[in-house]
């Protein structure tokens, strides 16, 4: 396989159509298989590395489908924003590849792109085979076409993501990532699919043998059948109506622009009164909480002025009383003191009394007081709020909130609650309201039958799948219950010679399975072997690889024979480690194709990096298409590289433009200040 060549349009950061000469193959059949695209951070290398694994796979670009929400997403932010902000209203992606099969060498174009329609985006897959479009595979059937040509499950191993590597050296899960990659390199599913296909036929001899519970067996298959076909027709209704209700989406929104286009300044005026309504419908929520907030307050009291007035009356004379209350007891507690002070005072010696007059006056002027004082306390009320002074106080203040400010902050609030109820009926009478317009009336009686209709479709969507996982269920019973009744019948019988051949393809195809796995574990070892000491920068120092085809643990053993734990590796040992790791699973795949690194050196040291450009790059395959920053692959390592480089490009942002553009050549005006040199 060789990729010729790759096109975005409105794609990521590229602006307009950009296309790239990905060919390597020159007039002199000079063997120089690297193509390398430079450019700094945030100038579109990834997105181009991207571009190219969406072109073949769509929405199993990541090597597993997406959602459709999650893919609209994706692709959504991939649409090209111009300097207003506004995206552009069409995209694509185009790869162009010659491939190899049984000797014959065709040509491929593929051309994935996305028209934008409203929020949303319509995607068109086109392919051409030697220049013509492909007549002879159904268009439904091209995407199936593309993943034959190129698996996905084996495309991990040749689109080489440096952050993946990275990633693969700091989680030292490798046995993991070993065993699904060499299932897939196996193709496990097929001899899945195998092994389902003898437990069918072992389940039809099964029939044959004669039993008690074979009529059991019979109403269960029976059961099984019906329902099952319960279900495709449940499921076939639903795809039906989900092609429905898509297509109905799409005209409401046609049937919407057609409104906005004929419809010009009621369609504006529309959309605003909308968004009025809204928040007319806030404004009257905060005020009901506002009032809802009175009523749970002091609103009640507002509604019993006598009473609150009486309270307020009550609550000053009792401060009055109480104050009463102090003066009498602070003069009982002082009058005997005082009148004491007074008979031994110097006040008589002006008077000519006598001393027995003198106690005599004093004694009238005491009972005197203690009457009035005892007349006095007598005529107090009595106290039915004992209140502080402070609490007093406070509860004087509600009273008089609730008495004036209560009532005029309600009649402020119901007169604000009226004028928005009326605001809000006359916004909807106009929402609600047909136009009177000849063109519009039609326009938008056809939008709400639409609606009207996509509803009902959605209801009976819902009820399907509620159907469908009534089905599922008592499916899923039955086919247990038929379960346990062959397993009875075969527990019971006599297993037949057929069975017994069954039971033996059983366990030589996992005899065979294991072979095959080991066949392929010791291939792998071998390339592991020879790339890891390609890149090591410690010569000879790994004699042997050991991986366990149970667990696909990787023990590395040096010339002594001494077992070397992945672990012990240094963080730079590490990521060689990963990347041999991923350049022994793309060879022992058998397959002929290009490697396409993004971000290709991590944190390595010297030797190492030299290791990497000078043996890997190089090496890695008939075609290397590599995007690097000018720090990963600098002045020096391209100089190194030179002789190999078949095309060089530079992606440049700009920044008035709000665009990147590529041109011809690697960072050759930059100044570089080499960190190593190489031999």
């Amino acid at each position: 396989m060789m990729f010729k060549r790759l096109e975005v349009e409105n794609f990521g950061p590229f602006k307009g159509k950009l296309c790239i000469n990905l060919d390597v193959r020159s007039a002199s059949n000079d063997s120089k298989p690297l193509v390398i695209i430079g450019g700094k951070n945030g100038t579109g290398k990834t997105t181009l590395f991207e571009a190219i694994k969406i072109c073949l796979y769509g929405r199993f670009f990541k090597g597993k489908k997406l959602s459709s929400k999650a893919y609209a997403k994706y692709i959504n932010q991939k649409f090209y924003r111009y300097v207003d902000g506004k995206p552009a209203q069409q995209a694509s992606v185009a790869v162009e590849f010659d491939y190899a099969k049984l000797g014959h060498v065709n040509n491929y174009f593929v051309r994935r792109s996305w028209r934008r329609l409203s929020s949303q985006f319509v995607e068109e897959l086109r392919i051409e085979q030697n220049g013509k479009v492909l007549e002879d595979i159904d268009d439904d059937q091209w995407q199936d076409f593309l993943m034959e040509l190129l698996p996905p499950r084996i495309s991990k191993f040749f689109f080489f993501d440096g952050e993946h590597i990275q990633k693969l050296a700091k989680e030292r899960n490798e046995n993991e990532y070993i065993l699904t990659s060499i299932n897939s390199l196996l193709g496990i599913d097929i001899v899945e699919r195998l092994q389902s296909d003898i437990k069918i036929y072992a389940s039809r001899k099964t029939k044959a043998i004669s039993s008690k519970i074979e009529p059991k067996i019979q109403e269960y298959e029976k059961r099984k059948k019906l329902l099952e076909n319960r279900l495709n027709d449940t499921l076939e209704k639903q795809e039906l109506l989900k092609k429905k209700i898509d297509q109905i989406q799409m005209a409401i929104e046609d049937q919407e622009i057609k409104i906005a286009m004929e419809g010009g300044s009621f369609a504006s005026k529309r959309e605003k009164l909308k968004a009025q309504k809204k928040s007319i419908d806030e404004e009257i929520e905060n005020i009901k909480d506002q009032i809802r907030d009175f009523c749970s307050n002091l609103l009640p009291f507002a509604y019993a002025p006598d009473l609150c007035h009486a309270l307020s009356k009550r609550l000053v004379e009792e401060e009055r009383e109480q104050q009463k209350f102090a003066a009498i007891s602070f003069l009982n507690w002082t009058l005997d003191e005082f009148m004491q002070d007074i008979e031994l005072s110097s006040l008589w010696d002006s008077l000519r009394i006598s001393p027995e007059d003198r106690s005599k006056v004093v004694r009238i002027i005491l009972e005197e007081l203690k009457n009035k004082i005892e007349l006095t306390n007598n005529s107090c009320k009595e106290i039915v709020h004992p209140l502080s002074s402070i609490e007093r106080d406070e509860m004087l203040k509600w009273i008089e909130s609730a008495l004036n400010d209560v009532p005029l902050r309600l009649m402020q609030l119901s007169s604000r609650l009226e004028k928005l109820v009326r605001t809000r009926q006359r916004i909807e009478k106009f929402l609600f309201s047909v136009p009177s317009d000849d063109v519009m009336h039609p326009l938008i009686r056809r939008l709400g039958e639409l609606h009207e209709k996509i509803g009902k479709y959605q209801e009976k969507l819902c009820s399907l799948e509620e159907k469908e996982r009534q089905i599922r269920n008592e499916l899923s019973h039955v086919t247990r219950e038929l379960k346990k009744s062959i397993e009875e019948k075969i527990k019971n019988e006599n297993i037949k010679e057929r069975l017994a051949l069954v039971e033996k393809a059983q366990n030589a195809l996992e005899e065979y399975l294991t072979a095959l796995r080991e066949e392929k574990v010791s291939e792998f070892s071998q390339n592991f072997l020879q790339c890891f000491n390609l890149l090591f920068n410690k010569k000879h120092f790994i004699q042997k690889v050991n991986v366990d085809p149970l667990t696909f643990n990787v023990n590395l053993v040096d010339c002594d024979g001494v077992l070397i734990p992945a672990n012990t590796l240094s963080a730079g040992e590490r990521q060689i480690y990963a990347v041999s790791l991923c350049w022994a699973l793309a060879r022992s795949s058998g397959r002929p194709i290009p490697f396409i690194i993004d971000t290709p050196l991590g944190r390595l040291d010297e030797e190492h990096r030299r290791n990497i450009v000078e043996r890997f790059f190089s090496n890695a395959s008939h075609q290397v298409i590599i995007f690097s920053t000018d720090t990963e692959i600098d002045a020096a390592a391209f100089d190194v590289l030179k002789k190999y480089v078949s095309k060089a490009y530079l992606l440049q942002y700009d920044e008035i433009q709000k665009t990147s553009r590529i041109k011809e050549g690697y960072f050759e005006n930059r100044e570089v200040l080499p960190v190593y040199e190489f031999q």
